[in-house]
């Protein structure tokens, strides 16, 4: 019995060029249609970004569902969405030194490559970045699967006056790369903080004679017997051999990102049919069950609380700051109202923002067995 014939290449590559040709004149046109925008929006002092049309615009056209084609189309969307903007602004974005490979994976994310990426030294210093104007957007890691919030991230947030304009959660991988080719050669392992800590086990039963040195400033290089943990992107650029893949303690271990920016140099429009979050930091009066009263104001509208955390005042001995993620808008009548209570609780109280959470263009393991 004679099966089907297989299909001639050459006529599939030919409908690959038809359908290339297609999308570079849509492109051009789309250029034009962003030059449009670009002098509407100068004409009106609008600024040039807008994360909630843009998430709107990639869930809308990519739908729903986990599949690695639909991933790829996010990336795909995120990097022309990027490439457009660019012709309004071309943006700076500050991006802590501290754990720099996954925040910058995740300034990418959202951001795409069409801007420029400045490496600072920690989350405040990429904050100040940004409230002194040299730079336009940072990001920074907010909360883990594994840990919980980031202290750092936190006290920057309380310290300053920028707001939170959108947020997007990553898988956080590490990778071990050498020049070596084998386990056996690694006397070595350098990693930062972050990494090292998240690869405990790893690290215990595969190399329990290496040495674990902690530097975020350590030049990657071709040593014998010397070993890195990397993140994704990272680990693809150094040129080494990847030893292990995925050794991180936890498979589903994932970060949230925020991204801030100065009050009036973005657009965010609480009507968008996108998930919003709004984040408060407040200071609750010195007595017993404030805490609980403030929560059940939320709680008693149905507003879900999804994140609490801590930190300790810097210029007052034993006060704390607690900062709160609800799921919902600050322009929700409820929110509102919950919030009028709240005030009369509180000696300081501030809404960071309310801001979309984005659609993440991330397989789970990108460099994958």
């Amino acid at each position: 019995m004679q099966g089907d014939q297989p299909e001639n290449l050459e006529k599939i590559r030919g409908e690959l060029n038809s359908v290339t040709a297609e999308i570079v004149t849509l492109l051009r046109r789309r250029l034009e249609l962003c030059r449009r925008v670009q002098s509407a929006k100068r004409e009106t002092s609008t600024p040039t970004l807008d994360l909630t049309r843009e998430e709107e615009l990639v869930s809308k056209l990519v739908g729903e569902g986990d599949s690695t084609q639909n991933r790829i189309l996010v990336r795909l969307l995120r990097e022309i969405i990027s490439a457009c903007r660019s012709i309004q602004s071309e943006s700076i974005i500050a991006v802590p030194y501290a754990m720099r490979s996954h925040c910058m994976e995740a300034a990418r994310t959202v951001f795409g490559s069409s801007c420029t990426f400045s490496l600072v030294g920690g989350v405040e210093d990429a904050f100040s970045s940004v409230e002194l104007g040299s730079s336009d957007f940072s990001i920074a890691p907010y909360e883990g699967t594994a840990h919980g919030a980031y202290p750092y991230t936190l006290d920057a947030l309380i310290e300053s006056e920028l707001r939170i304009i959108g947020e997007v959660v990553l898988p956080v991988e590490y990778h071990l790369v050498s020049v070596e080719r084998s386990l056996s050669a690694i006397r070595v392992v350098v990693g930062d903080v972050e990494a090292i800590w998240a690869c405990q086990r790893f690290l215990s039963a595969n190399l329990p004679s290496a040495k674990i040195f902690s530097s975020p400033n350590q030049p990657i290089t071709k040593k014998k017997g010397w070993a890195y943990l990397l993140g994704t992107r990272e680990a693809e650029d150094s040129g080494l051999n990847t030893l292990a893949v995925g050794v991180q303690d936890d498979r589903e271990n994932a970060t949230r990102f925020v991204v801030v920016g100065r009050r009036g140099g973005f657009n965010i429009n609480l009507k968008g049919n996108v998930h919003y979050k709004t984040t408060l930091v407040f200071t609750a009066t010195n007595r017993p069950g404030v805490l609980a009263e403030i929560l059940a104001d939320f709680g008693s509208r149905g507003i879900n609380l999804t994140m609490i955390g801590s930190r300790p005042l810097r210029k007052k001995k034993w006060e704390y700051a607690f900062i709160i993620d609800l799921d919902t808008t600050e322009d929700n009548p409820l929110f509102l109202e919950a919030l009028k209570q709240v005030r009369r609780k509180t000696t300081l109280l501030r809404v960071l923002g309310s801001y979309p959470t984005l659609t993440s263009d991330r397989l789970k393991i990108s460099m994958g067995k």
